[in-house]
């Protein structure tokens, strides 16, 4: 049940990643055709992309854990055996799981703030700072889900 749900997870997440990147191509390009034919521009649009990019960059953080491809500081690794690898596989993917759990809430804190303290004019572009909480949240579920995977995929490169 665990896996089925993490495929579907994984099938949304790729498609938010892969529809935010074609968004901000679209609107790139747009916004380079009217700077050069109409010679004006919007600067909402680079707004926009800015957002988008935070939006492609968490959505291929939270692609890339249940992977094994995420960024990752294995200064220990190399020196472990397979045997210490294995024994250490659940518990750290549990700790990491409960670090983005916790990053959770001073997310939502930041967005909350954000919504607070910005102009009045700027507020449309709020809902994108929700990729924040929400990635740290799917980044949680994904480490939760590799605890519970039955061989530890890092021995598997040793």
């Amino acid at each position: 049940m665990l896996r089925t749900l993490e495929k579907k997870l994984i099938t949304i997440e790729s498609w938010a990643a892969a529809g935010s990147l074609f968004l901000m191509l679209v609107l790139s390009i747009f916004q380079i055709i009217i700077r050069n034919i109409f010679d004006f521009g919007y600067p909402e649009i680079e707004i926009i992309n800015r957002h988008l990019l935070l939006v492609c960059g968490g959505m291929g953080a939270v692609l890339a854990t249940p992977q094994l491809r995420h960024i990752k500081i294995d200064a220990l690794s190399p020196l472990l055996s397979k045997k210490w690898l294995n024994r250490l596989c659940t518990p750290l993917w549990f700790f990491t799981a409960l670090v983005c759990a916790t990053m959770c809430y001073p997310a939502i804190q930041f967005c909350l703030d954000e919504w607070q303290y910005a102009p009045a004019n700027e507020r449309w572009a709020l809902p994108f700072t929700l990729i924040y909480p929400l990635g740290f949240s799917l980044l949680s579920l994904h480490f939760f889900f590799l605890c519970f995977k039955p061989v530890c995929p890092v021995s598997e490169d040793k």
